[in-house]
């Protein structure tokens, strides 16, 4: 725990930096040292993570019987063809690290810091230039909170994620560059060519009454699990017996969160939403960034509203939205009360705590998450743990 806890710890320091910048002299190169600082230490807390989480057994399965790059290049390799959905851009990149180490745990672990060196590096760049995102730091620490667990867990739906930060630079100018980008990203994860469609929905000036709207179903939503995924593949289970299995796997609860949807969590997203309904004449909609953001938060509440049902799905599905959450995050400071706003920004600065320690509370989270291990400090005996933690999770 005590890893994480000065991981969070550090979070909260550049959080709290964020706050008091202005009355500290330098505070631009000030600044500047702490984005290096920050980008060393998520690649080295992230990127060299080791075995964490529940993935890494496929991940490593896969770098191991990858085949060699040529014949990936040319199509000879039967994975190629698999129906495993493995995409080739992937196929590629783990064969390309396997010209370079030998070994599938070391070449499991170059993986690992490669990604998450390209993913880090596009999210700090990203945030440095997006001039309508206020409280930078606060704005990083919060998402990185949200998503970390899940980047545990998925190395090629994190590429296509970033991917689409990247099209952001395009959203408004360039649809084709945006979606070229974005199916750039597909071949790391077909999901992302979610983003293509959702170029549309981002534009929308939704009106007032459709966050009224979307507050009073997530609220509902909180206490009534709509049963839309469940009617889906009930109906479509007819024709297709294998969604049978799907919809018993989508039906358990997602690693690391409560049975429960009422949660502090949810309440807070509830807020948000009660903020930007009573400020809807002050927000800029004109600007499209801000009203792209907002979208995307708005498409999160609306996804975990429509799969209610579903924790699998709602959370594999919010993760390309979380971005926008932690946009709102710090962008209805300006909406609070003075009075108020201290204790609100401690509050939400306090958050990664908050998550970590729901999501440890599951027994099953913490079996593959705790102790933090790091592939600098790995002993002889740790593999052989991590196997055993590891079945007896998906064994259950």
């Amino acid at each position: 725990m005590i890893p994480y806890y000065f991981f969070f710890g550090f979070l909260f320091f550049i959080s709290f930096y964020d706050l008091i910048k202005t009355d500290i002299k330098f505070s631009k190169k000030i600044e500047d040292l702490l984005y290096i600082i920050l980008w060393l230490v998520l690649i080295f807390f992230i990127g060299f993570r080791y075995k964490m989480a529940n993935d890494w057994y496929n991940y490593e399965g896969l770098v191991r019987n990858i085949e060699p790059l040529n014949q990936v290049l040319w199509g000879n390799a039967p994975v190629f063809h698999s129906t495993k959905g493995v995409e080739f851009g992937f196929m590629v990149l783990c064969s390309f690290i396997n010209l370079f180490f030998s070994s599938s745990v070391v070449a499991l672990q170059a993986l690992t810091a490669i990604v998450s060196i390209f993913c880090y590096s596009v999210l700090i760049s990203v945030t440095k230039k997006e001039t309508i995102i206020p409280h930078k730091f606060i704005f990083l620490s919060i998402f990185i909170s949200l998503t970390m667990f899940r980047e545990f867990d998925v190395l090629r739906q994190s590429i296509a994620l970033y991917m689409f930060l990247i099209s952001i630079k395009y959203f408004n100018n360039s649809f084709f560059k945006y979606s070229l980008i974005n199916i750039v990203g597909s071949f790391f994860h077909i999901s992302a060519l979610i983003f293509i469609p959702f170029y549309f929905v981002f534009k929308i000036k939704f009106h007032r009454l459709f966050i009224l709207a979307l507050l009073i179903m997530y609220m509902l939503s909180m206490v009534i699990h709509f049963s839309f995924v469940t009617a889906l593949t009930d109906r479509l289970s007819n024709y297709f017996p294998e969604l049978i299995f799907v919809q018993k796997l989508y039906k358990t609860t997602v690693m690391g969160e409560p049975s429960s949807s009422i949660s502090s969590v949810g309440l807070v997203y509830v807020i948000f939403l009660v903020l930007l309904f009573f400020n809807y004449r002050k927000i800029d909609f004109d600007n499209y960034k801000i009203r792209l953001f907002i979208n995307v938060f708005l498409v999160f509440i609306l996804i975990n509203v429509l799969f209610s049902d579903a924790k699998e799905v709602a959370d594999r599905f919010s993760y390309y939205f979380y971005i926008g959450l932690a946009f709102v995050f710090v962008y209805v400071i300006q909406f609070i009360r003075k009075d108020i706003v201290i204790p609100y920004l401690f509050l939400i600065m306090g958050f990664p705590i908050i998550r970590f320690s729901r999501i440890m509370a599951n027994p099953e989270a913490a079996s593959v998450n705790l102790p933090y291990r790091n592939y600098f400090f790995i002993t002889p005996d740790d593999d052989t743990k991590i196997l055993i933690n590891w079945k007896e999770k998906n064994e259950k």
